[in-house]
């Protein structure tokens, strides 16, 4: 996902899970956004030489078993982190990437070939904020068929949704907080055999639909059929 997206928090939140205080778990971050007891953590340091890929030379004579990485951002780092995933150590990292389907075709892109990105990439999670609808001032009305064009559903169902009002609670804006939107994407063995041969972004989100995968936008339109967002916060965070 873009800058602002939640991305940082959604590693996080990954690390805590895995860290049981049995493993190792090693990161390379640029900064260091939250210190976690119990993980070592590694700041870049570009003049000092310390760039991530030279980070994660140091870190895989470390014996880790998690790798951390803070972003993608370049070939030489994207190289290290697939043959790191390759050679039995589990890697998380973040993309600047609009759909996860569009994630395996920027690391190819960076210079990994397929069929590593094929051996390698077990999941991918894409991922927007929208914002939450105040729920003083939220204006109701019935769904209807411009609603329905809008959002790409279809159906004889007539739910009320919902518009931004504006009041002393929100400061006039409509809205109070934000809530993740996640696409999430298992490299199953169909998307496994695209990806390794050189299938596009079009093609490997073709199969994903096929065998389930909820989109950015239908992950966002569920939301707004709960009365939680609007139309407008869809086609903001929409990339299909």
């Amino acid at each position: 996902g873009p800058t602002g997206s939640g991305k940082s928090t959604t590693l996080y939140t990954v690390l805590s899970e895995l860290n049981q205080g049995t493993v190792n778990i090693i990161t390379v971050e640029d900064p260091v956004e939250a210190n976690v007891d119990g993980i070592n953590q590694v700041q870049t340091n570009d003049k000092a030489g310390l760039t991530f890929a030279a980070a994660l030379r140091s870190i895989l004579r470390q014996d880790p078993d998690i790798i951390m990485i803070g972003e993608i951002r370049d070939g030489e780092t994207a190289g290290i982190a697939v043959k790191a995933a390759i050679t039995g150590h589990l890697v998380v990292s973040t993309l600047h990437t609009n759909s996860a389907a569009s994630t395996i075709t920027r690391l190819e892109d960076m210079g990994v070939e397929p069929y590593l990105i094929a051996d390698s990439v077990v999941g991918i999670i894409a991922q927007r904020l929208v914002r939450r609808l105040c729920p003083k001032c939220r204006r109701g009305h019935e769904l209807n068929d411009e609603d329905k064009l809008r959002l790409r559903i279809r159906g004889d169902s007539k739910p009320v949704i919902y518009e931004a009002g504006g009041c002393a609670a929100c400061n006039g804006t409509g809205y109070r907080g934000r809530i993740g939107v996640y696409e999430i994407m298992p490299i199953t063995p169909a998307i496994r055999r695209i990806v390794s041969a050189g299938g596009n972004a079009d093609e490997i989100q073709k199969v994903a639909l096929e065998e389930g995968l909820t989109t950015l936008r239908m992950g966002a339109a569920k939301l707004v059929l709960k009365g939680i967002t609007t139309i407008n916060e869809v086609e903001r965070i929409a990339t299909e």
